[in-house]
């Protein structure tokens, strides 16, 4: 059961988001970014309670259902990268199946097909939004850990929506007073979205994200995304679609899927030649798909915008309820005569047979 301090932290997150989600409805979403990362004191505290809140979940009994659920974001990043990687070479088995889609569509060749040629003895890990660097103590991770506001020292700050890429012979991260100015592009195996999209307020910036991450990439490499999402496998149906589309418009490939308790697991690949993904977007869309990364809480946020407090007025004015209410009792009454006139002929036809 949640404590008093996990229920306040959890309404600070959510007010957080919920607030960054209203300045975007009245301010756009380009300004309403440039006055939230301007916040200091607010992301501060956010941060904070987020670190927190990983802590709360991290004194709790391993054994407990609570505990598992809780760190099972984490645990499932890692074992999917090292079964990806290492212990079950997943990224080989969709190189094939990628391979043999090309060659049966007329036309297509892998002359433009580019490999991972090795796969490191680490596997370069980009951990967006990271807080607190969840990943630290992976011996097989060699983490980048970057945060608008991080809770953690060994968290880099920067703003992902707006640090630049930058394709270079001998690829690093820029570091200027523990801020990271650049990203190198085709540099990391592994970048990892763990409850940042619905951070972002708008669709765009979620896409900017996605295609960020898609440059970063080495060719083979993996986006993982972890999404909140406590209802059924198959209330955000539609949107998880809409999603697998708009990620294959940018040169992904989903290759897992799975629905935890409270989260939704998804990996997306980078495909060996974008033109896989261009036309599985082409042959499965369906009629509701737009090249969008929307949520549930999208929905909500307008009617956060325009708070209204007056009473919804009656449709029908007190002369209309009138004359409603005249003709329900005109109905009534034709009723009660033809159900009167059915009776009484049933008897003369019971009477007339008796006799």
């Amino acid at each position: 059961m949640a404590t008093n301090e996990h229920k306040n932290l959890a309404n600070i997150v959510k007010s957080f988001h919920e607030s960054l989600r209203h300045l975007c409805q009245q301010q756009g979403a380009q300004e309403a970014w440039k006055k939230h990362v301007k916040q200091r004191g607010r992301l501060k505290e956010y941060a904070t309670a987020m670190h927190k809140l990983a802590q709360i979940w991290e004194d709790k009994d391993n054994t407990s259902k609570e505990g598992l659920e809780a760190r099972s974001r984490i645990k499932w990043t890692i074992e999917f990268c090292l079964a990806y990687f290492y212990t079950e070479l997943i990224y080989l088995e969709k190189r094939s199946r990628e391979q043999r889609l090309l060659d049966s569509w007329t036309g297509f060749d892998c002359s433009q097909c580019r490999y991972m040629k090795n796969v490191p003895e680490k596997i370069k890990v980009l951990d967006v939004g990271s807080c607190f660097n969840p990943f630290a103590k992976v011996p097989y991770f060699e983490v980048t850990a970057v945060d608008l506001c991080p809770a953690t020292d060994d968290v880099l700050q920067t703003d992902f929506l707006n640090v630049q890429v930058k394709s270079m012979e001998n690829p690093k991260v820029g570091l200027e007073n523990n801020t990271v100015t650049y990203l190198p592009t085709i540099y990391y195996e592994c970048v990892v979205f763990s409850l940042l999209l619905e951070y972002m307020p708008s669709s765009e910036q979620r896409i900017n994200c996605c295609s960020k991450a898609y440059e970063l990439l080495r060719p083979e490499g993996i986006l993982i995304i972890i999404t909140p999402d406590s209802d059924h496998v198959g209330r955000n149906a539609a949107l998880m679609k809409n999603w697998r589309y708009t990620l294959n418009c940018l040169g992904f490939m989903r290759i897992r899927f799975e629905k935890l308790p409270h989260i939704t697991c998804l990996v997306f690949r980078k495909a060996i030649d974008p033109r896989i993904s261009e036309r599985w977007s082409i042959l499965h869309k369906e009629s509701y798909m737009t090249f969008s990364l929307k949520i549930p809480q999208d929905s909500k946020s307008k009617t956060l915008a325009v708070p209204s407090r007056k009473k919804q007025k009656s449709a029908y004015s007190p002369e209309k309820w009138k004359t409603i209410l005249a003709w329900i009792c005109k109905l009534m009454k034709a009723l009660w005569i033809y159900l009167n006139y059915l009776f009484q002929f049933r008897m003369k036809v019971g009477h007339h047979r008796n006799t």
